[in-house]
């Protein structure tokens, strides 16, 4: 084997992918079809950027059908669709705002809340205090 191959082991070692999700990777056309010795797969040093690219999408949100449908749309010369990508981007990241919006109310609410039973709690002791008999 040359020296810039690899099976498919390494690139999973290196990229930190499972060799079962690399392989559905290629299933689906994430990524292109590994070159062949015998019956493995080999791998050269260009899948190293593109998983390392799925594997951030993926923690970012985006789908693999969305990643699919990304790949699917790239130039003859492997160029990715900016614009695509940039309006995929766009709602991914109106979403997270939205999550931000839901747990800054969560916050908010934790905060009335701890209020709510502090004001509780002093009305009770002080209905209790009202109540003992003076010696």
């Amino acid at each position: 084997m040359e020296p810039d191959l690899m099976f498919i082991g390494k690139l999973s070692k290196k990229v930190g992918i499972s060799i079962k999700a690399i392989r559905y990777y290629e299933e689906i056309g994430l990524i292109k079809p590994a070159q062949r010795e015998g019956k493995y797969r080999v791998y050269d040093d260009s899948y190293i950027p593109v998983l390392e690219i799925i594997k951030l999408a993926k923690k970012l949100g985006f789908t693999l059908d969305e990643l699919k449908e990304i790949a699917e749309s790239k130039s003859q010369q492997g160029l990715v669709p900016i614009t695509q990508l940039r309006q995929a981007l766009g709602k991914k990241r109106a979403n997270v705002m939205q999550q931000i919006e839901a747990l800054n109310q969560v916050l908010s609410d934790m905060t009335t809340l701890e209020e709510q039973v502090t004001q509780y709690n002093q009305c009770l002791l002080s209905n209790l205090a009202s109540l003992e008999p003076m010696n």
